[in-house]
């Protein structure tokens, strides 16, 4: 009668390594395992310290520093991408493109929202003055593909000229 002792565990399985193939080794990714751990409990560490004792919206202006930068059009990039596809110069395409942003900036201080088709719908979410001027905080909703009406693909009962 044979009997299996408590401690007889199967051994634990460990990586190969093909060093000569330029694979990782066991070591190598164990040590780049705790590695990426210290730098992620670093940045933790750093992230609650500059949130500790802050409302929200003081952690989303550190969130907004803190991301990455993100492609801008600026007026320039604006007047030339207008210019290219009316087929204008740029002079006199300035002209209109500022007067435009100048009018859409009235419009939105005075708390008016747009509709503006093919860009969208704004509105203003939230806004607030502080020493710098005036934060507005906007919702911008886009118009996906326009839909049929319920009733495009019927014909009338009665004629344009009949009475209905």
């Amino acid at each position: 009668m044979v009997t299996k002792s408590a401690s007889a565990e199967p051994a634990p399985k460990t990586l190969k390594s093909k060093t000569a193939a330029g694979s990782v080794t066991a070591k190598s990714a164990a040590a780049k395992t705790a590695r990426v751990a210290k730098k992620s409990e670093a940045a933790a560490v750093a992230v609650k310290s500059q949130v500790a004792g802050k409302n929200m919206n003081e952690i989303a202006e550190i969130a907004d520093t803190d991301a990455k930068a993100v492609a801008q059009m600026k007026v320039k990039d604006l007047i030339e991408r207008v210019a290219g596809s009316v087929e204008h110069n740029k002079k006199d395409v300035r002209t209109i493109v500022e007067a435009t942003l100048v009018e859409l900036g009235k419009a939105m201080e005075a708390g008016e929202s747009l509709n503006l088709p093919p860009f969208g719908r704004v509105r203003i979410a939230n806004q607030k003055a502080d020493a710098t001027g005036q934060l507005l905080t906007l919702k911008l909703r886009r118009g996906g593909e326009k839909k049929p009406a319920k009733n495009a693909g019927k014909e009338a009962l009665a004629g344009a000229g009949e009475a209905s």
